[in-house]
């Protein structure tokens, strides 16, 4: 026969697991209507897929009525990111983004991301909620405003005034940015660089005026040839450079090619040709080391009857 004392034991324990379960439920709704305020978006994660996301989350992916449905199309947010330096990839030193994150929490970091066509940037930190479970609380700010501010006045000084493409000081800035990313990542890249034959003998026999006339068309032929992803720069006078990202020296050979083949047949104010020195990353390489190679090609094609392409 159940006592007296069983069933109030009984009663105590099913009474105090539903008060802890629904102080639970109760705190759970609460603190999850206090991150709904925030104009951050706010991301828990255990690093293998998301646990919960605030409202502002899908303020940015709001092609997804809620998590559920964001999972279903998406293995990480981080199929959102662009690679860019400066700014996070998925995965940095054998860690996973959100390892690398809270491993260095004491330095500001920033994500670019591309979502459904348009850019963001954010500022982003981690901190460890739950140790054991690998937990982590995740909170990215809007500074898209500020990012593209910052790139609008950089690019005042980056800019070639006469042929709207970038300047020395840009190139040589990309160049780094891709030394460093194809050390990280392991992607080949290649670098051209062209100088246009007896530019000089142009502008002594038309005047500069006409020179300037040649170099923007010299500069449109290009960039109507490149992918919106090659950099494309106005290194010097009559110099100019074109960095090719994943691409490797046979690939960037055929479109030298290409191009010098453009440049002979155009017709433009007058008939010009080009001279193009073409090399390939290589490990070890440095900003100077390269710009040497490329200019030890470039004088090669020069010295040895100009309209051609030399690879070094």
């Amino acid at each position: 026969m159940i006592s007296l004392y069983s069933i109030m034991a009984a009663i105590l324990v099913v009474g105090t697991g539903y008060y802890l379960y629904e102080n639970f439920i109760y705190r759970k709704m609460y603190y999850k209507k206090i991150i709904d305020t925030s104009s951050n978006i706010v991301m828990i994660t255990n690093h293998e897929k998301i646990i919960e996301v605030n409202a502002t989350f899908f303020q940015y992916f709001s092609k997804c009525m809620n998590l559920k449905e964001f999972l279903e199309k998406y293995s990480c947010l981080c199929d959102f990111f662009e690679i860019e330096e400066g700014y996070l990839g998925s995965n940095l030193e054998g860690k996973t983004w959100i390892e690398y994150l809270y491993a260095n929490n004491g330095v500001k970091h920033k994500v670019k991301m591309n979502i459904y066509g348009h850019k963001y940037y954010f500022l982003v930190s981690a901190s460890l909620i739950d140790p054991k479970r690998k937990v982590y609380g995740l909170i990215f700010s809007d500074i898209s405003e500020q990012e593209q501010t910052k790139k609008a006045l950089e690019l005042l000084t980056l800019n070639d005034a006469l042929t709207n493409i970038g300047n020395r000081r840009y190139f040589d800035q990309k160049l780094e940015e891709h030394i460093t990313l194809t050390q990280r990542y392991k992607y080949p890249f290649s670098f051209l660089i062209f100088d246009i034959d007896f530019f000089k003998k142009i502008n002594d026999m038309y005047g500069h005026d006409v020179g300037d006339k040649v170099l923007i068309e010299f500069t449109t032929l290009i960039k109507e040839n490149l992918r919106q992803a090659d950099i494309f720069a106005r290194i010097g006078g009559e110099e100019f450079a074109v960095l090719l990202p994943a691409t490797t020296n046979d690939k960037a050979y055929t479109l030298a090619q290409k191009l010098r083949t453009l440049i002979e047949e155009a017709k433009g104010t007058t008939q010009i040709t080009t001279s193009i020195g073409l090399i390939q990353y290589e490990k070890g390489d440095d900003p100077k080391t390269m710009f040497q190679r490329a200019d030890f090609a470039l004088y090669k094609a020069k010295e040895t009857g100009r309209n051609k392409v030399v690879l070094g």
